[in-house]
């Protein structure tokens, strides 16, 4: 009885995850094996979760996405992690380095630095960001939401969108590398 249980959980688990990408499967061994990367390094996620990686960051054909960023002002990302509610429900202007993008439609990314992450959702999903986004340098324009709302996707099957403590629903983003 217990793994018939066992079995409909591990169903149902997998069937909630709209965004999985697969991958190819290796082995118990293969995966010992493997070296680890340093501390720090971005790793693809399961869950369809691309992160970034410093060989696999290719060129944008669109680099300017949602409404021109107008505020003039970088707040820095270290300045919104360390007081998220001195910033809740102001706009914003900041960046950092895409550290994971939704690989189903592009509808929310995470940037981040060494003081932390932001989850980036797009307003009223009116813009998606490229799936290959991750590893790119990008400025965000949008309002800091006073706590994170749970997944950016409208049905909740994006998949495996870490919880960060920062919030930003954006209305424009442009990458600058």
């Amino acid at each position: 009885m217990r793994a018939v249980l066992f079995s409909v959980f591990v169903l149902s688990a997998l069937s909630a995850v709209g965004c999985y990408s697969a991958e190819p499967q290796r082995s118990a061994q293969a995966t010992a094996e493997a070296p680890s990367p340093p501390p720090g390094a971005p790793m693809r996620a399961g869950g369809g979760v691309k992160q970034a990686t410093a060989a696999g960051v290719q060129p944008l054909e669109k680099t300017k996405f949602g409404q021109p960023i107008t505020e003039s002002s970088t707040v820095p990302l270290p300045s919104i992690v360390k007081d998220p509610s001195g910033f809740s429900n102001k706009t914003v202007r900041t960046e950092g380095l895409v550290s994971a993008v939704c690989q189903s439609m592009g509808c929310w990314m995470q940037i981040a630095d060494t003081s932390g992450k932001a989850h980036i959702k797009m307003a009223g999903h009116s813009f998606f960001v490229p799936k290959t986004a991750s590893g790119h340098r990008a400025v965000v324009q949008g309002k800091v939401l006073a706590a994170p709302s749970g997944p950016a996707c409208q049905n909740d099957s994006c998949g495996n969108q870490e919880v960060t403590q920062i919030e930003i629903e954006a209305t424009g983003i442009e990458f600058v590398d």
